[in-house]
């Protein structure tokens, strides 16, 4: 049986039931000074670390075999499980996420329990483990990661890939300025900031993943999905970077009807209310994760454009789609005039962003220059 070993985040802080945060509730938000209603249930720290142990030792270990077993392409017996350590990540705004690292003979495996133990997560669990499954098995490109397992108990969570050497990313106020750069979270001393080529590319590709998900037939897509919460993330190689999407929280139709497009002036239209979204939102953060709510500066845009189409046409060629739609719809984009897409773009923004807040006063401020700045770039491509 292997032993089983719990952590804050590092090995430089166990924690076990002697330790003081052991009786004392998750926080259940990632923001500072949320409080817990009355009456609301809390999960203390002792409660979260043994409820993934317990979910990862049922059925004679049966889950991390399984996992370990597809991982490795290979029969994990439990004979060769020796270790396991359990990491609390962080507190985010829907799962508490619990690292893995099992010892398996020679190796070490890295996975994910996702715990829902806000009231958030656990309305979400069920709706990300489908979309999940459902994406990873339309899009086999190694985007998401694969769920495993999972229960929907009282305190529900799911096992599933962990990404190693992939870090969390957020807007950023460069030292001794007022300039934005995106900073990766990787636990360095110092803080890492992107080139300005490696902030393209980052944009690129988170635009091309979500595009590329996108099913222009059904109109269905990832969604809710946000920069702050950091559902993507990036692993730096020198110059290159490659980002993955760790969370999708629900996969669904969100152009205001329940039905799919019936012709092609409908489904374009549709392509439209998605691409312009999507532009939006890519735009959005929060400085450092947590603070204010900013935008992204215009040096994104061209990349995010650019994304998009790339990932506009694989999905297109995945569903049939002639070679030359991706083009097609660049010309209906460019038949529109500023003004009518500006007028499409506030009533998207009235529909899916709340009038009160932050996001919404950060949007509107900056909505007129972003669809000017589209208008340029697609006329100029």
């Amino acid at each position: 049986m292997p032993t089983v070993s719990f952590f804050l985040s590092t090995t430089d802080h166990p924690i076990d039931e002697d330790h003081p945060l052991w009786s004392r509730p998750l926080p259940d938000n990632r923001r500072p000074g949320v409080v817990i209603p009355a009456g609301v249930e809390t999960i203390t720290y002792g409660n979260y670390f043994s409820a993934v142990a317990q979910f990862c030792a049922a059925d004679g270990w049966n889950r991390v075999l399984k996992a370990a077993s597809q991982k490795l392409a290979q029969p994990v017996a439990l004979r060769d499980l020796t270790r396991l350590s359990v990491f609390l990540e962080k507190h985010g705004a829907f799962y508490h996420p619990a690292r893995l690292r099992v010892a398996v003979k020679d190796q070490t495996l890295c996975f994910v329990v996702n715990v829902a133990a806000s009231n958030n997560g656990r309305q979400a669990l069920s709706h990300e483990v489908k979309a999940l499954e459902h994406l990873n098995d339309q899009r086999p490109f190694d985007w998401f990661p694969r769920v495993y397992d999972c229960v929907s108990d009282n305190l529900p969570m799911y096992l599933g890939d962990w990404f190693d050497g992939f870090h969390e990313f957020h807007l950023t106020r460069q030292p001794d300025s007022d300039k934005r750069a995106i900073v990766v979270w990787d636990g360095a001393a110092e803080r890492r900031l992107l080139s300005v080529k490696q902030t393209a590319d980052l944009y690129r590709q988170a635009t091309m993943i979500l595009a590329a998900c996108y099913d222009p037939s059904t109109s269905c897509q990832i969604f809710p999905w946000h920069h702050a919460a950091g559902d993507f993330v990036v692993r730096v190689d020198d110059e290159q970077v490659t980002v993955k999407l760790i969370s999708v929280r629900n996969y669904i139709r969100l152009t205001g009807t329940k039905t799919e497009p019936d012709n092609e002036r409908a489904l374009l239209d549709a392509l439209v209310v998605f691409f312009i979204h999507l532009s939006v939102r890519m735009r959005l953060d929060r400085i450092d994760g947590v603070s204010a709510v900013v935008w992204a500066p215009d040096g994104c845009l061209a990349p995010i454009v650019e994304g998009f189409f790339q990932g506009l046409d694989l999905t297109a060629r995945m569903n049939g789609f002639p070679e030359a739609f991706p083009e097609a719809f660049r010309h209906y984009c460019n038949h529109h005039d500023a003004k009518d897409l500006l007028a499409m773009a506030g009533r998207i923004t009235e529909t899916l962003f709340d009038e009160r807040s932050e996001e919404r006063r950060v949007i509107d401020g900056n909505l007129t220059n972003h669809i000017d700045d589209i208008c340029r770039i697609l006329s100029a491509g």
